[in-house]
């Protein structure tokens, strides 16, 4: 197993090529109708903002599965897009997408209900790309308006995104974009749609609350969740395994490249941690740092030259579809 130049793409373009992305997503959307029909949802009633509350099952269950997949695929592009434009993968193929199909699909957290997982994991994506965009520009405080309005709006529907506000002040940091002024546009966009939604009528001062805190946890088998946190302490496990293997190569790369890799680990290293803090709201953080994790698999595979990189790919990723029909079989005989 050899290393490659970081700026340079392997010639592993079997790893993940058209046939991988296929087999991907035929694995993806097994599961997700494995969990639709056999699996418990892990949502929880309701989703608790600063003001406003939104009922998790609104819709009927097949069309719930059905928005959310349709999200899970748009957040699976938006991730392919972004990483054209910013090469934080080094590589055009379709390894981030396949990594991230299996990874999001084989835990049903992130494909249960349609709420907060995967709309959080696009926010974050969106945001990343305007931090991204931004990175060691003279002027970002357009940027950092609009990273904290998208934020700001989440939180009124789900106080997880509050969390992220002390996130992407960091991160905007290792991009080199955080000064006075940006400081101040972040806060301006902090407050802009509160500010907007009070002066039009669509909130008032009463609908404000403090998060609901113990009310999250999904309505499910102990064994069950036992096994969800599993997988996501596997999850945990393997980034951190593979974030330490290529962190030597990466900082041997561009400086860009680098920052930008290290702005998505501590996005998923942040998301971690709040779902430990944040236990009962964990689901929220799920995606984003699924996301994370599946850049450093394909970052692992694409700055090395590994003898029959299809077999350890694959293999590799059937470690998560293993712990899925795990959890399966735990559903149907519970």
């Amino acid at each position: 197993m050899q290393p490659v130049i970081p700026e340079q793409e392997t010639d592993n373009n079997y790893t993940a090529g058209p046939g991988s992305i296929i087999v991907g997503s035929v694995a993806a959307f097994i599961m997700i109708a494995a969990t639709a029909m056999f699996m418990p949802s892990l949502g929880p009633e309701a989703e608790f903002g600063l003001c406003i509350s939104v009922p998790t099952y609104m819709l009927s269950p097949v069309l719930e599965y059905g928005l959310n997949t349709l999200l899970i695929v748009f957040a699976i592009i938006i991730a392919f897009l972004i990483n054209k434009k910013h090469s934080f993968v080094r590589s055009t193929e379709t390894i981030l997408p396949t990594a991230m199909a299996v990874i999001l699909a084989s835990n049903p957290v992130n494909i249960s209900y349609l709420g907060s997982p995967v709309v959080m994991l696009i926010v974050n994506l969106v945001c990343l790309d305007i931090i991204m965009k931004a990175y060691n520009s003279e002027n970002a405080t357009t940027s950092m308006f609009a990273v904290a309005t998208y934020l700001s709006l989440g939180s009124m529907v789900q106080y997880a995104f509050l969390l992220l506000m002390f996130v992407y002040p960091i991160m905007a940091m290792m991009a080199k974009i955080l000064r006075v002024k940006e400081i101040v546009a972040f806060v301006m966009g902090l407050v802009a749609p509160y500010w907007v939604a009070l002066g039009f009528g669509l909130i008032s001062f009463s609908d404000f609350r403090m998060p609901h805190i113990l009310v999250n946890l999904p309505n499910a088998d102990g064994n069950f969740l036992i096994m969800v946190f599993a997988s996501l302490g596997m999850l945990a496990l393997t980034g951190l395994i593979m974030t330490l293997n290529n962190a030597m190569l990466i900082y041997a790369g561009n400086m860009r490249v680098r920052t930008f890799n290290n702005m998505i680990n501590f996005l998923g290293f942040c998301c971690a941690i709040f779902m430990i803090v944040d236990f009962d709201n964990f689901g929220a953080y799920a995606s984003s740092f699924c996301f994370a994790v599946s850049v450093q698999i394909s970052n692992f595979f694409v700055m090395r030259r590994i003898p029959q990189s299809p077999v350890w790919f694959w293999g590799l990723l059937s470690l998560f579809i293993a712990f899925f029909f795990f959890m399966l079989i735990e559903s149907l005989i519970s």
